[in-house]
């Protein structure tokens, strides 16, 4: 597959010391004026008292993300006060957990959130994995599969024209309803599919208008593209119309003289080659999450003009 020019988007800081309105409104201006395609907002709703069993990463990871002391902000309000300062620039979760939410409420929160941005609005799902926070929120964690599948159903039905409709699924009925907003895109916004499972990549050729991938290399984002493209052939979808998103972390080493040495934990050739690997395997949306770099609006600028810049240059 050839290289392809893709876009970049930035992780906001709706957590941890630097989620605070200043810092929100510093990052989102500072993308747009870098012309960044896109900024995300993360979610979380509960913090446990330690690590959760399940935690996909490194234990010493956990133990900060998941510190109950630790700030993280909701991500639809986040992204509404961002809407107000910006004119350009799109607003998405990454990831919000659709299986936590009542659909019809969702519904109404994105048609307005797209509404007020005039049709900035990114829907990124994902169907969730910590089980304690599944249970205090009463949602039977084994349905969360079904109950995403038919929340995309739902919010679709409601977006499509905004004419009154019926729909009757598993969880959700009504008759005859219009939401009482309406989305300025047409059909409302795009809603993207996270997860690197392959439950996840079915999801998005089937369901999903993209795709946001996490935490994987190149090759790996390249097997499920690949994977993706064929589920879309499959189905009679054309994938060259889906996002297909890969979501990296810039950091700073640990070992303090490193540090000093590689503030981004790789020189910047370094992440123009492997940058230029994800568009070379059809990764079209770069999400860049600069939230441990000390200096988020010093670190933007560094990737844009020493990265992003000369993606695809000799």
């Amino acid at each position: 597959m050839p290289a392809q020019i893709m876009n970049t988007g930035i992780v906001l800081p709706v957590e941890g010391p630097a989620a605070s309105r200043g810092s929100l409104l510093r990052v989102a201006l500072e993308a747009e004026r870098l012309h960044a395609h896109s900024v995300w907002a993360t979610d979380r709703i509960l913090m446990p008292a330690s690590t959760p069993k399940a935690y996909p990463y490194s234990e010493e990871r956990g133990a900060v993300a998941f510190d109950p002391a630790r700030l993280w902000l909701e991500p639809v309000s986040v992204l509404s006060l961002v809407a107000g300062v910006t004119e350009r620039v799109q607003l998405g979760t990454n990831v919000l957990v659709l299986p936590y939410r009542q659909p019809v409420v969702l519904a109404q929160e994105f048609a307005t959130l797209d509404l007020i941005s005039e049709g900035r609005a990114l829907l990124g799902i994902g169907i969730g994995w910590m089980e304690e926070e599944f249970t205090a929120l009463g949602v039977p964690m084994r349905e969360r599969g079904r109950r995403t599948d038919e929340a995309i159903r739902v919010l679709r039905a409601l977006w499509a024209t905004g004419e009154p409709v019926t729909f009757s699924g598993t969880d959700t009925a009504f008759t005859e309803m219009a939401l009482a907003a309406s989305t300025f895109s047409p059909g409302g916004p795009p809603i993207l599919i996270g997860g690197n499972s392959p439950a996840a990549l079915a999801r998005a050729a089937s369901l999903g208008d993209g795709w946001l991938g996490a935490d994987l290399e190149p090759a790996a984002a390249g097997d499920a593209v690949a994977k993706i493209r064929d589920l879309c052939a499959d189905l009679g979808r054309n994938p060259d119309r889906l996002v297909l998103s890969a979501r990296r972390r810039i950091e700073p080493p640990r070992d303090a003289q490193l540090r000093a040495s590689s503030p981004f934990g790789m020189s910047a050739e370094q992440w123009i080659q492997q940058t230029g690997e994800y568009a070379a395997v059809g990764i079209n949306l770069m999400i860049f999450d600069l939230l441990m770099v000390p200096d988020m609006i010093e670190g933007m600028q560094w990737l844009f003009s020493d990265v992003i810049a000369k993606v695809g240059t000799p």
